[in-house]
């Protein structure tokens, strides 16, 4: 039996180990960074939510209560009530008698080690106008 190597085809296994280490930690890195962004978009959609429901006379306190509910429907579960309030700032932005919830804060998760992955959150949506705010 004669082997002719230009007509063999194949994958070392030098080969097959680096691709699987390679496939191994992208996988690793996505499972990490997943829960982080799916939280990140559901705070997203339920800031969205509750502005399109709140009224002109919508208080801090009726915002941060309306939120969370939103989290409970979409299990986000990182804060209690008083945390949350104390988080989310809704007011006046300056600008004529525009109001807007804002809502900024950092995650901190652990990767691999000492090392940590790290979200920094800033979103501002705008409100219907009036007076109750803060």
């Amino acid at each position: 039996m004669k082997f002719q190597r230009g007509k063999q085809r194949g994958v070392s296994l030098g080969g097959l180990l680096f691709w699987c280490v390679l496939l191994g930690g992208a996988a690793l890195v996505g499972m990490k960074l997943f829960p982080l962004y799916s939280e990140k978009m559901k705070v997203d959609q339920a800031m969205v939510k509750v502005a399109a429901m709140a009224s002109g006379s919508s208080t801090k306190a009726e915002l941060a209560k309306a939120m969370m509910r939103q989290f409970e429907v979409s299990d986000v579960s990182r804060w209690t009530d008083v945390q949350f309030a104390a988080l989310l700032k809704a007011g006046p932005t300056g600008v004529g008698r525009q109001r807007a919830m804002a809502l900024d804060y950092e995650l901190r998760n652990p990767f691999f080690g000492d090392l940590d992955i790290l979200l920094k959150y800033h979103k501002v949506v705008p409100l219907p106008p009036g007076d109750g705010a803060e």
